[in-house]
């Protein structure tokens, strides 16, 4: 549902298979991408009140040659230049994709595809003192076998004292599949996570977390997210949400801002696609969204650091509460020897 600027290179990657033509694209052609990406932003753009703008930066870079005697990647790449410089959206680009390569069997990844990359899934550890680690490196599509590996990965995580989730390389996916996840960190009574409101249909999806998941919750475990500054579209949505609903500690870089949400490829011209977001986030508590500004971590560290640090707020979190006596100095012990590299901040929310 939310396409990122993750999986819009994936696409372009697979698309892109053979070497592109070094044939400067003819002016003509780059007149027809420019008016049909106009026509487009108009119709659908999820923020009308850029579109002007938008248009005018495109035909003014068109006319005084910006986009003259470049070929297709290079042309597409200096249009996403004007487009950003106009916009700030980073979910909204135009990709070389001639048409007769691109169809729903070889946009999309396979099954097969999906599952070697584990839908999403990456390392899963038990960290010293039984601290939880999961690795997420995007939200896949939710189907019945995502869906199944996320409820064995995520039911393991009842099995700890405390958790942190990575989200460092994470650049989005799939807004069901993000409350399907954020679903085992709550209580069964639903919680109202996010909505997405659609410019083109004027409708909105709301997105809550499930009443019942397959396996176990870990609904009460403190909870910590790494960001980085490449941590994009859903997956600053789950962090958004999670922190706003007061269930997590954000730690690491501010993300990259990105709360715009398409509808996937829209065709231009034969040889050209485009990215359009047609839909923005709002958050039933902030009432607005992290577009533009990305989500503010509430302990600011560095990406690298993120995870040190998280893991040594979890130690003193649990130590606080520890009322076993051979396992609170097994705690201790722990956060003593990660304090000897690395200091927590204080966290700024």
């Amino acid at each position: 549902m939310r396409c990122t600027v993750l999986f819009v290179f994936a696409l372009t990657a697979t698309v892109l298979g053979q070497s592109p033509t070094s044939k400067p694209v003819e002016k003509f052609e780059r007149d027809s991408v420019i008016e049909a990406l106009a026509s487009k932003l108009s119709a659908g753009y999820v923020l009308p009140e850029a579109v002007a703008r938008i248009t005018r930066a495109l035909r003014s870079a068109n006319s005084v040659g910006e986009y003259d005697g470049k070929a297709p990647k290079e042309f597409a790449d200096a249009i996403n230049q004007t487009l950003l410089k106009a916009s700030h959206d980073k979910h909204l680009a135009v990709f070389y994709q001639p048409a007769p390569t691109v169809s729903p069997e070889t946009s999309t990844p396979s099954v097969e595809q999906r599952e070697r990359l584990n839908f999403g899934f990456g390392k899963l550890e038990r960290l010293r003192g039984n601290v939880g680690y999961l690795e997420l490196v995007n939200f896949s599509d939710l189907r019945q076998q995502s869906a199944e590996t996320a409820s064995a990965l995520l039911s393991t995580l009842a099995n700890f004292d405390a958790i942190i989730v990575d989200l460092r390389r994470n650049g989005g996916g799939h807004d069901p599949m993000m409350a399907f996840i954020a679903s085992y960190f709550f209580d069964p009574t639903p919680v109202h996570l996010n909505d997405i409101y659609w410019r083109d249909t004027d409708e909105t999806s709301q997105f809550w977390t499930m009443a019942f998941v397959p396996g176990r919750r870990s609904a009460r475990q403190p909870l910590y997210i790494l960001t980085s500054a490449s941590t994009f579209s859903s997956a600053e949505d789950f962090c958004y949400s999670l922190q706003n609903l007061k269930r997590a500690l954000v730690v690491g870089e501010t993300t990259g801002g990105g709360a715009h949400s398409s509808r996937g490829p829209q065709r231009l011209t034969p040889s050209f696609t485009a990215i359009i977001p047609v839909g923005r986030s709002v958050s039933p508590i902030t009432k607005t969204n992290w577009e533009g500004t990305g989500v503010t971590p509430d302990i600011k560290t560095s990406a690298d650091t993120s995870l040190s640090v998280a893991h040594l707020h979890a130690l003193r979190s649990l130590l606080e509460k520890e009322t076993d006596r051979q396992w609170k100095q097994t705690l201790q012990q722990v956060a003593d020897s990660l304090s000897q590299s690395v200091s927590v901040p204080a966290p700024q929310r």
